[in-house]
């Protein structure tokens, strides 16, 4: 039986902060608060340090000098290792638009994979279903209405592997998209979306339940035709049901953007995610969105990736680690409120149970980090990753 006891810690659950000791046993949390039972348990001393769940990150693409559409074992296994180190014992690894026998290879790759990545939790699919005009950094030449025929490839590909897709409702097509989706338990996102505020909230009610890094490509108040229409923005905001995800890099969203969102959403229903390329915990100064070749290339300026022309950022270089910090010293929310925005809630939003807190029964997923919020130690499964 393998026990782990981590006594003397800041422990953070729920929004509070307490001081105590958890038990894991065999992989799963057995105790948190005053623990007695010590026989044959590895005792780790916290020496005070904030012990958390492991962060759970729904939104990322790369890491490590590795990205998901690389297609090959050793990339997944590069990126899956990078973010585990730094705290990320759960994510989604995500598809950039490419083209579409490229993303079905993609998911055959990813369960070749799945054996040698034990922190990941299901594939995202962002892109081709966007729109041009909310492209960012996607290829516009890639991007398209949903057919029929990918739809059903997709859902056979993925075998139940693709757990999330990101995607414009005003799209033709969308609504048999989406039926089809949900009917197979795929979390629909609307995101890269030129939608009016009604279009939206008409895709609220067609399965849509999540919005793809909200003030990136989520347009909001503006003329057509010389007429005022609500954005994405303001329907998020009027639907209570929806959750939303920030990117918190420090870059992708203004300080008062992000705290509007948490004071309207509340830490229930907004996850923080990294949308982080293949160069996030690298030092490089150029990299690539998505495969290495030249139309992808990105450069790394000023803490983010952007497009070579900067017409665009192309994604951040971040970790959940980074997340964090930046929650804390950049955002300036409470400690606990940006740790359930990077475990509870978006284990919730994709409905990873065990995942994201620190009860009895669930995974023994743990971080421990200091005061300075850099992440000292991850445990996975109840076993520190080294």
């Amino acid at each position: 039986m393998d026990k782990l006891l981590i006594r003397n810690a800041r422990i953070i659950s729920g929004e509070k902060i307490f001081s105590g000791d958890l038990l894991a046993i065999n992989g799963k949390i057995a105790a948190v608060g005053s623990v007695t039972e010590t026989d044959g348990a590895e005792v780790i001393d916290a020496g005070g340090q904030y012990l958390s769940a492991g962060f759970v990150d729904i939104h990322v693409h790369g890491g490590g000098g590795y990205d998901l559409m690389d297609g090959t074992v050793e990339a997944l296994k590069g990126m899956s290792r990078t973010h585990l180190l730094t705290g990320t014992t759960t994510m989604l690894p995500t598809m950039v638009t490419s083209p579409f026998e490229k993303i079905i290879s993609t998911v055959a790759a990813y369960k070749a994979a799945l054996p040698e990545c034990p922190n990941f939790a299901g594939l995202h699919l962002e892109g081709p279903f966007l729109s041009p005009k909310q492209k960012g950094a996607h290829n516009e030449a890639l991007l398209h209405s949903p057919t029929k025929e990918e739809t059903e490839r997709l859902l056979a590909a993925g075998e139940g592997l693709i757990k999330r897709v990101t995607a414009a409702p005003e799209l033709d097509g969308m609504k048999e998209f989406a039926e089809a989706m949900k009917e197979a338990g795929v979390l629909l996102s609307l995101g890269h979306s030129d939608a009016t505020a009604d279009v939206a909230l008409d895709a609220f009610g067609n399965g849509f339940s999540h919005i793809t890094h909200l003030y990136s490509a989520t347009p909001t108040v503006r003329k057509i035709n010389q007429v005022v229409r609500a954005g994405v923005i303001e329907a998020a905001y009027l639907d209570d049901s929806v959750t939303v995800e920030l990117i918190a890099d420090g870059h992708h969203a203004a300080v008062e953007a992000l705290q509007l969102a948490v004071k309207i959403k509340g830490t229930d229903n907004v996850a923080l995610v990294t949308d982080a390329l293949r160069p996030a915990g690298t030092d490089v100064k150029e990299s690539y969105l998505g495969e290495i070749c030249p139309e992808n290339r990105v450069i790394l300026e000023d803490g983010v990736a952007k497009l070579p022309d900067r017409s665009s950022f192309a994604g951040s270089i971040a970790t959940c680690a980074m997340l964090l910090e930046r929650g804390v010293n950049h955002y300036r929310l409470p400690l606990a409120s940006v740790v359930k925005m990077i475990t509870e809630t978006p284990a919730r939003i994709m409905k990873l149970d065990g995942k994201g807190v620190l009860t009895a029964g669930a995974d023994a997923d743990l971080v421990l980090f200091g005061d300075d919020l850099k992440v000292n130690r991850v445990f996975l499964a109840g076993k520190e990753a080294k």
